[in-house]
């Protein structure tokens, strides 16, 4: 009938993943509503495995308790046994998770792995990993098939999001880009994989946009964010100062003012957002401007919290843009929580946020943007599409255009994914920015939970978890917010300033070792060496190694684990072979006047491939960072 649909592969050199899309085209018009990025079958015969021998990853998130991962027999999910000997051919059941709106993240990570256990000796153990890179609504799902197992990827489509098109001269299509690795053993090999991808997909996005140089220059900044357990949005001049000396004492290369700043009603910002001036009652005589200079004189570049892609229903800006600024359904602006969405496939809209960053880099510095996101606008919009979910589509590239023309336009300037924490974590995005928060989560006990999941999402680099270490705090709880952010990317905060000289050479310390870990991590990948983390989970372990896949130029190569223990038994045992040597890290043992109550764990040799760890006490939780040396 004139369609044409080609597959399109992409692969690194040296790499085994994999990225893939669909183009569609046709001659006459067409419509339609689904077409999947990926369609992968994977084998089950005899030497290949079984259903019964498989399993399926998959992360749950929400706001605050985010990559919370889950692993399970494919037989004990909706791909129940119907014995494809007497009923052969495609099944009806299948595991199905999706996305709407414009969280990629808020209820499900989309990623999953499937796990093949080899059904015979001479069979091998494989894993299969995909990622969607999208940041808008996706689906995947796993289906049985004859003879084997179907993984299929899709961007919105007509079913679970309002999506369709209508192809014809002038009008392809290409659905979202998928990236997927199989390899031989265990799901951990596959994230492996899926690690040195995503560090493949940020280093071409950053030579496509003409800034290598300024992607390698920032890869080691220490971030310091006053929000988390500390201003929660309301900076003021009188507060502000001693955090700034704080992060200065402590080796802070960023000091980031959070939400707040462009405040002048003492609380009613929410809903009159958009037009992100200075406050002009929160700041003293010499107003932001002079405490942007106060930060440069300490050292630190100025960072900014910034919801670009909304305007509060007070803002004068909303009555002076146009209405096709926004996204719009059924003739009336789509609002939520008192905000009107912008759409960037609209001039005005991406010529206001462009002027607005342009304005806050000329006028004050700033040398970082922390890009929050807390509204979505549901399906889509209906101006000057065929459907909704296709102008929530044209919306969502739109916008990633948007970024794109931004970093070649100030390629110096870092930018944070936030997005309610971690809801929009996607890699659509996280190609092109440097970092992601991965929680709101104010609870350094949940938190560990989140930092230990969160490897199978987005990378160590760019993994900032909050440490907010504080002077009430009991060493073990202080060492525990620290020992958190070390292993990714430690984004602190905290009263630094009402820090005695014990607990600000702790923060130090932990500054130092993070500093060290950022010098190795672009060759690290994560692993889990216990298993995989149980959110709930009384310990949980998680760890950088150096992949064997790749040789390292390093004379003495190590890896890191980090344990957390928050409640239980106060001992746990972990893999570890006989050839490797141990030792704790952080807390510093060699300098005990840092952290007096936190007192060096012990390691016993239980067997040749086994260690136990013993909590120094067990009437609190407590967290240690260990270096592993090989022989």
């Amino acid at each position: 009938a004139g369609l044409v649909v080609t597959s399109v592969f992409e692969a690194f050199p040296g790499l085994s993943a994999v990225r893939t899309y669909t183009r569609l085209s046709s001659a006459r018009p067409l419509p339609i509503e689904a077409v999947s990025s990926l369609n992968l079958t994977v084998p089950m015969r005899v030497n290949c495995g079984k259903i019964s021998h498989s399993r399926i990853f998959w992360g749950d998130s929400a706001w605050a308790v985010e990559n919370d991962w889950h692993n399970r027999s494919l037989r004990e999910t909706q791909l129940r046994d119907r014995n494809q000997n007497i009923n052969p051919g495609q099944s009806s059941s299948r595991f199905a998770l999706s996305s709407t709106s414009t969280w990629s993240t808020g209820v499900h990570e989309p990623a999953g792995i499937v796990q093949v256990e080899g059904s015979t000796r001479r069979a091998r153990d494989f894993s299969v990993m995909w990622q969607i890179e999208h940041n808008g609504p996706w689906e995947w799902e796993v289906g049985e098939d004859d003879p084997g197992l179907h993984i299929s990827a899709f961007g919105p489509e007509f079913q679970d999001h309002q999506w369709y098109t209508q192809l014809g001269e002038g009008n392809d299509s290409e659905s979202v880009p998928v990236s997927f690795a199989i390899t031989s053993g265990n799901w951990q090999q596959s994230v492996a994989e899926m690690t040195l991808q995503r560090r493949a997909l940020r280093a071409a996005k950053a030579r496509e946009l003409g800034r290598s140089e300024q992607f390698e220059r920032t890869q080691g900044l220490v971030i310091y964010n006053d929000y988390m357990n500390t201003l929660f949005g309301d900076p003021r001049l009188e507060k502000e100062l001693p955090l700034v000396e704080g992060a200065a004492r402590v080796g802070a290369d960023i000091f980031c003012i959070d939400a707040g700043w462009y405040d002048s009603t003492d609380g009613g910002w929410w809903d009159m957002v958009g037009e992100w001036q200075a406050s002009t009652n929160r700041f003293g005589e010499a107003g932001l401007k002079g405490l942007a200079d106060t930060i440069r004189a300490h050292g630190m570049g100025l960072g900014l919290w910034l919801e670009p892609e909304v305007i509060g229903v007070k803002s004068p800006l909303a009555q002076s843009l146009p209405d096709d600024a926004f996204f719009q359904r059924h003739g009336v602006r789509v609002c939520d929580s008192g905000r009107y969405l912008l759409d960037f496939r609209s001039p005005a809209a991406r010529e206001h946020v462009t002027r607005t960053v342009d304005r806050l880099i000329d006028d004050f510095g700033a040398v970082f943007f922390k890009f929050d996101y807390n509204t979505t606008p549901g399906v889509g919009t209906d101006v000057d599409t065929r459907s909704v979910g296709e102008g929530l589509l044209g919306h969502c590239r739109a916008y990633l255009d948007w970024l794109d023309d931004l970093r070649r336009r100030h390629p110096d300037v870092m930018i944070e994914n936030c997005g309610s924490g971690a809801m929009r974590a996607d890699y659509a995005q996280l190609q092109r920015l440097d970092l992601q928060s991965t929680s709101d989560q104010c609870d350094p006990l949940i938190y560990a939970a989140i930092a230990a999941g969160a490897g199978l999402t987005i990378l160590p680099e760019q993994q900032g978890n909050w440490g907010y270490a504080q002077q009430e705090m009991d060493d073990e709880t202080a060492v525990f917010t620290l020992a958190t952010g070390i292993l990714g990317r430690l984004y602190l905060s905290g009263f630094i300033d009402r820090m005695d000289e014990h607990r600000l050479a702790l923060v130090r310390d932990a500054v130092a070792l993070h500093r060290r870990v950022l010098t190795e991590q672009q060759e690290l990948v994560p692993f889990w060496p216990a298993r995989l983390p149980d959110f709930d989970g009384d310990w949980l372990v998680v760890g950088l190694r150096h992949p064997s896949f790749l040789p390292s130029e390093d004379d003495d190569p190590c890896d890191y684990i980090i344990v957390w223990r928050r409640g239980g038994t106060p001992s746990v045992n972990v893999p570890l072979s006989e050839d490797c040597h141990i030792e704790q890290i952080f807390p510093n043992p060699a300098v005990p006047e840092h952290a007096p109550d936190a007192k060096p764990w012990t390691v016993e040799r239980m067997d040749p491939e086994t260690v136990r760890l013993n909590a120094a006490t067990s009437k609190q939780p407590s967290a240690r960072i260990f270096a592993i040396r090989r022989a």
